[in-house]
């Protein structure tokens, strides 16, 4: 839909630059999982923030907000516009909000990831049960990542988090939502994980590999839940329902991120269907 607006926005004598905010499509090697537009679908329209570092390489929120920053500072300066698409409701807030970010330590991480997760789970409830709340406890990578903020900083995760409840602007933002009726949305996480699977998601995983993979690129979806039978440890059936049970809660979650965004207006195209969808958005953005 990025590319259809992109190019009707086109027609319409804008020169629009898409910009990425896939936290996976930054990732080199790892296009059937990020399910990254090919050359012949870009369409001409120019991409940005795609194939940006390798999978072994840390790459945090903070580090995309800076170089997605210098892009659109670029494609401003070529009096041109960027239309931000997709992907990460965090990427997207960390370049379009001012957002307190916790630094971070690869030692103390490393040291906190060798610790039992349910210990880890424990000093954050005692310290901060708002965080262990809101937290997928099935999600070793974000409670690793709440004890080191708490360690860091001394202060709760949460108490960092206030600020995001404020949607002020560091740019004059339209932004616009798509979507589709719920269990459409469902359906298609299930289309897209049988997709993946059929164009060679195994292959590209194993191809790759868990040694070398950073803690981010390892945790994608669609990698973390292949490991397994690439190792050996699982059957592709097994993974394969995996995927699809998290690709379902990923879409649940994706819709209450974005969902409590005030700026958000949102296009229904199992309302309007798609090409209704494609227009309405394209004049959101021509007139807003």
């Amino acid at each position: 839909m990025g590319v259809d607006v992109a190019l009707s926005l086109r027609d319409r004598g804008q020169k629009i630059e898409i910009v990425s905010c896939d936290s996976m499509a930054v990732y080199r090697q790892l296009d059937i999982v990020a399910d990254k537009p090919s050359s012949e679908e870009r369409c001409g329209i120019v991409h940005h923030m795609i194939d940006i570092v390798d999978p072994w390489e840390p790459f945090t929120a903070v580090m995309y907000r800076d170089r997605a920053r210098d892009v659109i500072g670029e494609i401003g300066e070529r009096g041109n516009v960027p239309l931000l698409v997709g992907g990460s409701g965090l990427y997207f807030r960390a370049v379009v909000n001012e957002l307190e970010f916790a630094p971070t330590s690869p030692d103390v991480r490393a040291r906190l990831e060798k610790e039992p997760v349910e210990q880890l789970i424990e000093r954050l409830r005692d310290a901060d049960p708002v965080t262990v709340d809101r937290l997928d406890l099935r999600n070793t990578r974000r409670i690793v990542r709440a004890v080191e903020v708490l360690e860091l900083t001394g202060r709760a995760p949460s108490e960092l988090r206030q600020g995001w409840d404020r949607f002020g602007d560091r740019y004059d933002l339209t932004v616009a939502g798509l979507t589709w009726a719920r269990d459409e949305l469902l359906k298609r996480a299930t289309e897209r994980v049988h997709r993946e699977l059929e164009a060679g998601l195994v292959e590209e995983v194993r191809a790759v590999g868990s040694a070398k993979l950073s803690p981010t690129a390892g945790q994608a979806l669609g990698v973390k839940e292949i490991l397994p039978v690439i190792e050996g440890s699982q059957t592709l059936e097994e993974a394969t329902q995996t995927l699809i049970r998290n690709t379902k809660s990923f879409v649940r979650r994706q819709i209450s991120w974005f969902g409590a965004d005030p700026r958000v207006r949102w296009f229904d195209a199992s309302e309007i269907g798609w090409d209704g969808a494609r227009d309405a958005i394209a004049e959101l953005f021509a007139t807003g």
